[in-house]
């Protein structure tokens, strides 16, 4: 993680001046350099020359400062050369990489905390307490985000680190979900959600042709509700994959009935399905049928709007749900018939999904 975050400082260091120059950790490993890189045996004398945290030396031809945190040496900064100039340099250098090492570690600091709190791994009475530790507004509005990514790619965790600004949090919970905090400004418009998940869906799609889905919580005053939020974006994305499989962007509060069926045991929904479909289930009818289906309902049993989308008669779209209700013996016309297939279909979508909890 901090070679990433040196790297941009070591570029910008090497366009003005031209040098060689890295960072070496405390195990003589190089994590970061620019132009020539020094070899193992320069680095190990690096190390073994520290003197104290902040103090320059010169060893083998290079100019050096240690640097640190808690008074613990982590990090050997050096540039190739040893004349005032080089020394120089190289102590703006450690004065630039130290700064960045104690903001990234106050950063990791929140995020480790953060991360706890989501899981609900801190106490209640405690998030407040330690919020203040860390320097964290617990009073602001905010929405948690998971965006779920088909495996262990680091590249998203920085694109979204790129997307946002420091006060709202990126969490890497494992290697396929990763949470955003987002900060809310007040008086934000209520497709602000919506807006933002569709930026983030596009943007990793643009920038590293991955599919991605996004969960979204509700909005939270304090930061002892975020776990809610969190637990609310989890559910999104569980239950919104099985019953809108074909959407990249899945809001709790859009589950709707979805929510209700995904806690019902599978024993009960398959007696339910038994009931309502008594002697064929839903795979007698054709994907055509199905598409009337899904248009008819998207119209609100509208047969004339229904027929005018599908591009067919009126007459044909009656004699397709006349054809329904022979096959169900549900007319899809009547409210109450079309409310107890609609469930049929919610519950069959979710025993396909395999639901393993019950």
């Amino acid at each position: 993680m901090l070679s990433e975050v040196f790297q941009p400082v070591l570029d910008q260091m090497r366009g003005v001046t031209h040098k060689s120059m890295g960072v070496v950790n405390s195990t003589s490993v190089l994590v970061s350099y620019v132009g020539e890189p020094v070899g193992d045996d320069e680095a190990f004398s690096m190390i073994s020359s520290v003197q104290g945290n902040g103090r320059p030396f010169i060893s083998n031809g290079y100019s050096c400062v240690a640097i640190g945190t808690r008074n613990i040496m982590e990090f050997v900064v050096y540039v190739k050369g040893t004349d005032p100039e080089e020394q120089k340099l190289c102590a703006l250098l450690a004065i630039s990489i130290s700064n960045l090492q104690i903001h990234c570690a106050d950063r990791y600091d929140k995020i480790s905390y953060l991360k706890s709190v989501l899981q609900g791994n801190v106490l209640p009475g405690d998030i407040y307490l330690r919020s203040g530790e860390l320097q964290i507004d617990a009073d602001v509005s905010r929405l948690v985000f998971i965006v779920q990514i088909p495996g262990n790619e680091t590249g998203v965790v920085q694109l979204m680190q790129n997307m946002f600004p420091e006060q709202d949090f990126i969490i890497n919970i494992d290697n396929k979900n990763i949470v955003l905090i987002k900060a809310l400004s007040p008086g934000y418009a209520s497709d602000f959600a919506e807006k933002t998940a569709k930026s983030i869906v596009e943007m990793i799609n643009s920038e590293l042709m991955l599919k991605v889905f996004v969960g979204i919580g509700t909005p939270v005053d304090s930061i002892n509700e975020i776990a809610r939020s969190y637990s609310e974006a989890r559910l999104a994305i569980e239950i919104g994959r099985v019953f809108e499989g074909e959407k990249y962007i899945l809001s709790y509060d859009e589950l709707g009935i979805g929510r209700l069926i995904y806690q019902l045991p599978s024993k009960l929904c398959e007696l339910f399905l038994d009931e309502i479909f008594k002697k064929d289930g839903l795979e007698v009818l054709d994907d055509e049928t199905l598409q009337t289906i899904d248009k008819f309902f998207e119209n609100n049993l509208n047969v004339s709007e229904t027929s005018r989308q599908l591009f067919v008669h009126r007459n044909t779209l009656v004699y397709r749900l006349d054809k329904i209700e022979r096959l169900t013996g549900l007319d899809l016309r009547k409210f109450d018939d079309a409310v107890v297939f609609k469930v049929a279909v919610l519950v069959s979508k979710y025993l396909t999904s395999n639901p393993s909890k019950f």
